[in-house]
């Protein structure tokens, strides 16, 4: 077993120091193996080691500056730290590589960096271009509901909503925003409550989370119109 494979399979059982420090000694041995410097970076994003994954980063760019799989980790960065004008200029270059598989990974991430800066339209247009290949990804297809919600268009959402329940029928998120679009779609209020109550029976306290703050919401919407 090599020893990339070898440190996310610590990761996963939570040794995340012998994770890294295995990392750090096949970047020390084999100083040309790019894909070391990409499993250290994105253990240490996952990690929340932030500063030492950007010196990573950097370091690995220098060698190699124009590695996709670098450029996108380090999109991944900048996402996770709450960044989504950095993020969008790695993201971007990636997506525009003429021949990369991580041009559909690219163009979700784009998409959710635009989600980030409250622009709904824009991500729309890169998460349906990741959509064909990733029909049955219920978390794009989440966002892609997300998106028609946001713009008012809420037949198109109810849709995406209605597809993410059937791919994952145990997704108390779907439920959810299922029940949330039958509220502007004025369906009756049995057929709102049963999709409430299956978010509620799968997840108990994230439905009362999201309860809580769509209930916010309508109270502002409220006192806006007063």
């Amino acid at each position: 077993m090599n020893r990339n494979h070898k440190a996310f399979q610590l990761w996963e059982q939570g040794k995340l120091n012998e994770a890294i420090r295995l990392l750090f000694e096949e970047i020390e041995e084999q100083t040309e193996n790019s894909d070391s410097y990409c499993n250290l970076a994105s253990i240490l994003i996952l990690a929340k080691k932030y500063e030492d994954a950007q010196a990573v980063l950097e370091t690995a760019l220098q060698k190699y500056p124009n590695h996709l799989e670098l450029l996108y980790t380090f999109g991944n960065l900048y996402y996770y730290k709450n960044m989504p004008e950095k993020s969008l200029v790695y993201f971007e270059r990636v997506f525009q590589a003429e021949e990369t598989s991580l041009k559909n990974d690219a163009a979700i991430m784009i998409g959710q960096c635009y989600l980030m800066l409250e622009n709904p339209k824009k991500a729309l247009v890169y998460l349906l271009l990741a959509y064909p290949e990733n029909s049955k990804d219920s978390l794009l297809i989440l966002l892609i509901g997300d998106c028609f919600m946001q713009t008012g268009h809420f037949k198109e959402a109810k849709g995406y909503f209605e597809q993410a329940v059937a791919v994952t029928p145990d997704n108390d998120e779907a439920w959810f925003k299922r029940g949330v679009i039958g509220m502007a779609l004025n369906e009756s209020a049995t057929t709102v409550e049963s999709f409430f109550k299956t978010s509620h029976e799968l997840n108990p306290e994230a439905h009362l989370k999201r309860l809580q703050q769509l209930q916010a919401i309508e109270k502002f919407i409220q006192f806006q119109e007063e």
